[in-house]
């Protein structure tokens, strides 16, 4: 044996490259012409041998899988019941080209029973795509073992590689084809046969879209038309759905995206659910039946089945991506193409097959004619013929005599003698003349065919529209517009709310027209219902569409939309905020200020510490974390200090400033005093504490408005006091303040202070949890040091902890 010296490298290259395009060409990925891999063309062709019609009886899965193996794809019986059951899948295939008799899985990726349980047959489309092969129509091949022949492609009267599509994945390379409709890609491929010059937009804008066996829902058309330009991209599929409204809200699910296992899909709602902070699903099941598919999914009493669908959308595969790759074999050639090449290489291929079946039968109706016209002389000189044979020594002597005497051909002379005695008839001379005569009139309209790429391309279309007429139904997949610029907030109604937040950190959120106008001095009613030792501690008015800045006591910043916040019945206990926000351990809110719905980064965010340190910063510094949930520093802060009060302003506005403390001591100063300063700064002394006070509240005013709007303090057992703002002077930044309110055991230490007109409504809140609403107008204006009166009649061992003021009678 010679000795090869080769290197180690590159004998492994050529080895992986041989090995790599033997998958890519023999395994993975479909032909451009039949639209089938190698495997698929196998099944087809064996079913053919073994007589399978769909107008037949069926015959067992084992026998054909035998058939396939040992003829053609010796790959493994299970690679190849595989490809046979999925053939029969109508979740799978657009147009089944198997009909399956017995359990051949189902959309919940239930695998078919054994191969020697299910039995099959060819369907109707499947006998068109194997149409004409006995007809010279395709090359042939030799098989593994070189005993036995095999299609290259097969005819295929019908694009199969758009109408089922394929995916494969190769070495290297994958292929990715979504399924289509017939009726749209027949018409399609009629207008590019009539206007061969189309481009490449106008053959995209030509079909709809993809036309999958499961329905569902195709967005943005745009995408789908620059898909069918370059031959990838990803077509977003969502699922078919209604809200049914009845005492509970539920979600009906018809039809689910391409590929998606309706079992799977089940347990992705029901994971996400189990997993997610709020419990807005209370039920999952499958109610899917002979009549069609439908997952019912049942809603919490407080869930919005608007907000509960699209955040379903997002995070399960209601909504999924089906990727797009249009990779095919063409000329034995892996190949990227794009709608326009795909169709021409089908209407190529159509072309050769119409064109070698028609030089077939012309070839089959010419020898048949000669045939034919041999017998007519024989039939017109039967007394000759008689005595030739009758004479004739032996057959070649008789072949050769009729030859010789009645001027035929060779095989002339065998057929006449092998012509039966009853066409000797006078009616069996007329049927020779009419066969005759029929034999010439398709010869012709067959060279007439042959001489004009016109004729076949007509008679390509015919036979396309003919399918059409046969085969077409109506589209199962919606296709819409591009809605992944709808905003979510363009379902939500931007109620008005009350927000409420307890010192353990339980947030409630719920409509302000659940809460009813009462008197001053009235007891008022549980607006949330807390735990023991926990109670109410914020309260503000916002709407359902508005960000919410929350500033906890370390000094991080947290922004969120509050329809994020599940809405909840007045009196209920809420849920706790580490659901919407990740606060750390140690971390209480202590300020929260509503936004608004679009974050104006013009304004200006004003903080106080309760150890008096005040500090301005521009929106603009959380810009890049207005969505996100794990929070930003707004200001360092030192030892044993803490966030007690924050406000938004207008950047351009001379404001003021007025920091109110535990002790009904204030200070009012211009907020020009203070110079803007970025997230990392500690701020500055706004006024200087005596000994055991502290902030409590800050308050910013326009120096306009400051002349006209009122201050209002409620202290914690329930006195509050009415002054004007125009009563407190303006001072310099850092001093002791002045007196706010005369402090009395009476009345208790200092709650809050808000600024407030006389339109205003008030909603005060106990840390027992109780609320009361009522009237600033209510109120009488009173002089700056006094106590003031009662404005809640708070229970024994309850107090006071947080007001919030409702601007301009809201509700």
């Amino acid at each position: 044996m010679e000795e090869i010296k080769r290197s180690i490298s590159d004998e492994l290259v050529e080895s992986y490259m041989n090995y790599s395009m033997s998958v890519i060409i023999g395994r993975a990925i479909p032909d451009v012409c039949d639209g089938l891999k190698p495997v698929q063309r196998r099944i087809l062709y064996s079913m053919k041998e073994l007589a399978l019609k769909n107008n037949g009886p069926t015959k067992k899965s084992a026998r054909i899988v035998g058939e396939v193996m040992g003829k053609y794809h010796p790959h493994g019986d299970m690679a190849i019941y595989d490809a046979l059951v999925r053939m029969a899948q109508n979740f799978t295939m657009r147009y089944p080209l198997v009909h399956g008799q017995g359990n051949f899985g189902s959309i919940d990726r239930d695998p078919a029973a054994a191969s020697r349980y299910t039995e099959a047959k060819l369907s109707k489309i499947a006998e068109e795509m194997l149409e004409d092969i006995d007809e010279n129509t395709v090359n042939m091949t030799m098989n593994f073992d070189n005993t036995l022949k095999e299609p290259v492609v097969l005819p295929s009267k019908l694009p199969q590689l758009l109408l089922n599509g394929a995916s494969g994945i190769a070495v290297g390379m994958a292929t990715s084809i979504p399924p289509h409709n017939l009726g749209e890609v027949v018409d399609l491929i009629v207008k590019f046969i009539e206007n061969p010059q189309m481009s490449d937009d106008e053959v995209a804008a030509s079909l709809k879209g993809p036309d999958f066996p499961t329905g569902g829902i195709i967005m943005d058309s745009k995408i789908i038309n620059e898909i069918y330009k370059t031959g990838r991209g990803s077509v977003i599929v969502k699922s078919k759905v209604t809200i049914e409204e009845n005492k509970k809200s539920r979600i009906v699910v018809t039809e689910i995206p391409y590929g998606v296992s309706k079992a799977s899909l089940i347990e992705e709602i029901a994971e996400y659910a189990k997993n997610s902070k709020e419990n807005f699903i209370s039920d999952v099941r499958d109610e899917s039946d002979r009549e069609g598919l439908r997952i019912v999914i049942e809603l919490s009493r407080n869930s919005d089945p608007n907000i509960t669908l699209n955040r379903l959308l997002k995070h399960t595969s209601l909504e999924s991506h089906f990727p797009v790759h249009m990779l095919v074999i063409d000329h034995g050639k892996p190949k990227l193409m794009n709608l326009k090449q795909i169709i021409k290489a089908f209407v190529d291929h159509r072309y050769e097959v119409v064109k070698r079946r028609s030089e077939f039968e012309l070839d089959r109706f010419s020898k048949r004619a000669h045939i034919v016209e041999g017998l007519i002389k024989a039939s017109r000189a039967i007394g000759t013929v008689v005595d030739i044979v009758k004479n004739a020594k032996d057959l070649n002597d008789a072949i050769e005599k009729l030859i010789n005497i009645l001027s035929v051909s060779k095989e002339q002379a065998d057929a006449i003698l092998d012509m039966k005695l009853q066409r000797l008839t006078t009616l069996e001379h007329k049927k020779l003349d009419e066969e005759y005569n029929d034999l010439i009139e398709k010869m012709s309209g067959l060279r007439k065919l042959l001489g004009s790429t016109d004729s076949v391309m007509e008679q390509i279309k015919k036979e396309l529209l003919e399918m059409k007429e046969k085969y077409a139904d109506p589209r199962r997949s919606e296709i819409v517009a591009n809605t992944e610029n709808i905003n979510i907030e363009d379902l939500i109604t931007d109620d008005d709310m009350i927000v409420t937040i307890t010192r353990n950190g339980y947030i409630s959120s719920t409509k302000l027209e659940n809460y009813k106008m009462q008197g001053r001095g009235g007891k008022g009613n549980i607006s949330m219902r807390t735990r023991d030792e926990d109670y109410v501690e914020h309260t503000f008015v916002t709407t359902k569409l508005s960000y919410t800045a929350f500033i906890t006591n370390i000094g991080k910043a947290y922004f969120i939309k509050n329809y994020n916040i599940l809405e909840s019945d007045k009196g209920t206990k809420g849920k706790l905020i580490l659901n919407y926000l990740n606060l750390s351990g140690f971390e209480k809110i202590r300020s929260v200020l509503s936004i608004g719905r679009e974050l104006d980064q013009s304004k200006e965010l004003w903080i106080a510490t309760k150890k008096g340190r005040i500090k301005r910063l521009p929106l603009s510094e959380f810009s890049f974390k207005i969505n996100g949930v794990y929070g930003v520093y707004a200001i360092k802060l030192d030892d044993g200090d803490e966030i007690v009060g924050t406000a938004i302003t207008n950047a351009d506005e001379n404001n003021i400033i007025f920091l109110s403390t535990l002790k009904g001591i204030a200070v009012a100063f211009k907020g020009t005093l203070i110079r803007k300063m970025g997230r990392a700064a500690m701020g500055i002394i706004g006024i200087r504490l005596h000994e055991g006070d502290e902030v409590v509240s800050m308050i910013t005013s326009t120096e306009k408005e400051a002349e006209s709007v009122q201050l209002l303090t409620i202290t914690e057992h329930g006195y509050g006091k009415l002054s004007k703002f125009s009563d407190y002077t303006i001072h310099g930044r850092g001093t002791h303040g002045i007196k706010n309110l005369r402090l009395t055991e009476k009345n208790g230490f200092v709650v809050s202070v808000a600024k407030v007109i006389e339109s205003d409504e008030i909603i005060a809140v106990t840390a027992n949890g109780k609320a009361i609403r009522f009237k600033v107008s209510d109120l009488r204006v009173l002089g700056r040091v006094s106590q003031g009166v009662r404005c809640v009649n708070v229970d024994e061992n309850d107090k006071v902890v947080a007001f919030t003021t409702l601007k301009g009678n809201v509700s």
